[in-house]
């Protein structure tokens, strides 16, 4: 898999979530002829074939990109902006300070997030895509404040930091000017890898029954459809299964094409 690879598979993957109302042949929702139209295999009519209740899975597959990669995204983008604010100010403040502050993200992460999504996710019920969103985004941000603190505090010893603070400028300012520029890269790798692991776990939580409302379609809520059938209409696991891994592995090589130049540097 070339670099260039995984950025043009998920931009694909992305664009179709995004064109889903128009790309889509059906209604996701839609029960086309249940007597008839039951598990039908892939077809010119239906390229991907239907599912136990008669609908398009092609259809599906393409809304459930869009589910899944919005809560995803989602996310991704409220866990780095409370990590990234938290580790910063952490790394900032009074050293006592910051390190109770992120004594508390310790104690956070060392509880298995996966039971934290599940509690939650059982006292709630089945979610829309927003509240999902913001359920996994608010137990996913102490790994990013954990490497945010850490680089800050390593920044802040460097020489030019140093030579900033020497002429007068102030902590926030040499935060802002001479800092976060150099945390872009480690950042935009973090989030790459974490929208990697909240698909999986959006995955994970829809396919038991605690992700997104149904008959919304998301990957998960596809692969718990068709597990019963998956000797006999094997399309139904296999399209979202196969999704699911090229989207997942795409985006952890995007992290990883990140974050070489800096463990070479």
């Amino acid at each position: 898999m070339t670099r260039r690879a995984p950025i043009v598979l998920v931009v694909l993957i992305a664009a179709s979530a995004l064109l889903a109302p128009w790309l889509a042949p059906h209604d996701p929702a839609a029960q086309l002829d249940i007597s008839l139209l039951k598990n039908v295999a892939p077809s010119w009519s239906h390229w991907l074939g239907t599912d136990p209740y008669s609908r398009d899975v092609l259809s599906r597959a393409i809304f459930g990109a869009r589910t899944s990669l919005s809560v995803a995204a989602l996310a991704t983008t409220l866990a780095l902006i409370v990590g990234c604010t938290w580790g910063a100010a952490a790394a900032s403040i009074n050293a006592r300070l910051g390190d109770g502050l992120m004594s508390m993200v310790d104690v956070l992460r060392s509880t298995p997030r996966v039971l934290l999504f599940l509690a939650v996710a059982v006292l709630l019920g089945p979610l829309g895509t927003v509240s999902l969103a913001l359920v996994l985004g608010v137990t996913a941000w102490t790994g990013v404040s954990r490497l945010v603190f850490v680089l800050v505090r390593e920044i802040n010893t460097k020489p030019f930091v140093e030579a900033a603070r020497a002429m007068g400028a102030s902590r926030w300012l040499c935060l802002r000017r001479h800092v976060l520029p150099q945390l872009l890269d480690p950042i935009a790798a973090s989030g790459a890898l974490l929208l990697a692991d909240l698909l999986a776990v959006e995955a994970g939580l829809s396919f038991i029954g605690l992700g997104v409302r149904p008959p919304q379609a998301s990957w998960g809520s596809m692969l718990q459809d068709g597990l019963p059938y998956m000797r006999s209409a094997w399309w139904l696991t296999a399209v979202p299964s196969l999704l699911l891994i090229v989207t997942v592995l795409s985006a952890a090589a995007i992290a990883d094409g990140l974050e070489r130049p800096r463990s070479r540097g």
